[in-house]
């Protein structure tokens, strides 16, 4: 196999079709994370961005987006931004992944939202999770039906819910795609002040985030772009939502509410007018992303499974990071209570500062 490595800009046309073509193909790549028009957009932001094409026979066989780094420490496509990463390649192709590393420059490459499909690339790949999923293909008629069969409490508060809102501050209007960046800058001093409140490390800090959802913002009037959503009562935005689609698949990305209105669930009434447009459109998969929160039951119902794990190659790099999970395993030996597990904190507290560190 060869393999050449190229920016996103750089790709020609025979490899942006041919890139196309094995995302149709393959039910696992259909998330926007995996157009090349996504790795297009954070290299037009000022990102070193990095494609790795592998070829057979001078034929394309597949492609790896990423980001290269000091002493051959990588970083997945959009770093911590990346709900969804990993190999572009027709089902079934089977990869070096040895010989990526080593024409990448790799040594070091931290993954955690691969698609399972993907996990017999590395030993070093293991199952992790699940990202919650909104099945629509079959309609939101009968997607509703299924949730609400097993959660009918949760959509009768919610029609509630809806009622007083509108009742209380006037007509409720839903806007699916808004053009006013005023709307993203709001939803991004939202999610700060979140961030900032709940002390977790503020997304939007470095300022290459930011950028990125508002280069997504602009890229309107084709299969794959960005989707600014808002949810308006008497006028007034109460909740609002930057995600992404192409043309079978949306991703629900960065949702936020006016905390004013948190009794009146707004974010929720958002998504469930979200997935009826969606499915009105012809999306057939909405991807809610990964952790157990209620809410994404209730509006999931299916899950896509995925892998996790860091590819590594010989080097010193790769020596300081076996030596630092054998610490961890050696100190969740000990009886030192909440103590033995600082180590593993560490680690991962540093993996998710360095994925936002390459811009």
């Amino acid at each position: 196999m060869h393999i050449d490595i190229k920016k996103p800009s750089e790709l020609s046309q025979n490899e942006v079709g041919a890139w196309a073509a094995f995302q149709a193909q393959n039910p696992a790549l259909c998330s926007p994370y995996f157009n090349v028009e996504f790795a297009q957009t954070v290299e037009r932001i000022g990102v070193d961005t990095r494609i790795a094409v592998m070829r057979e026979n001078n034929q394309e066989k597949a492609f790896f987006a990423y980001h290269p780094g000091m002493m051959g420490y990588a970083r997945v496509l959009a770093g911590a931004l990346s709900d969804f990463h990993g190999i572009v390649a027709a089902p079934g192709t089977k990869i070096d992944i040895r010989a990526l590393m080593q024409a990448g420059k790799i040594t070091l490459l931290p993954m955690r939202f691969v698609p399972a499909e993907q996990g017999a690339l590395d030993d070093a790949l293991t199952p992790q999770d699940v990202c919650h999923t909104t099945d629509i293909q079959a309609g939101f008629d009968h997607w509703y039906a299924q949730q609400k069969g097993k959660h009918a409490k949760v959509f009768k508060q919610l029609r509630n819910s809806e009622r007083r809102l509108e009742k209380a501050f006037g007509v409720l209007e839903f806007t699916m795609e808004e053009p006013d960046g005023a709307v993203l800058e709001t939803l991004l001093e939202w999610k700060s002040a979140q961030y900032r409140a709940s002390r977790f490390f503020d997304v939007f800090s470095p300022s290459w985030t930011s950028a990125l959802l508002r280069a997504l913002h602009a890229q309107r009037g084709t299969p794959f772009r960005g989707q600014l959503s808002v949810l308006r009562a008497g006028g007034r935005p109460v909740a609002i939502h930057m995600g992404m689609r192409n043309a079978r698949c949306a991703h629900y990305w960065f949702p936020a509410y006016d905390p004013e209105f948190s009794s009146y669930s707004p974010g929720h009434i958002l998504l469930m007018n979200m997935i009826k447009t969606h499915a009105d459109e012809g999306v057939g998969t909405i991807h809610l992303g990964v952790g157990d929160f209620r809410y994404k039951r209730h509006f999931g119902g299916a899950e896509t499974p995925l892998v996790h794990g860091t590819l590594s190659a010989p080097s010193l790099l790769a020596g300081v990071r076996s030596a630092c999970y054998a610490s961890e395993r050696l100190f969740e030996r000990l009886p030192l209570g909440p103590v033995s597990t600082l180590p593993a904190k560490a680690r991962r507290r540093f993996d998710r500062v360095m994925a936002f560190k390459f811009a």
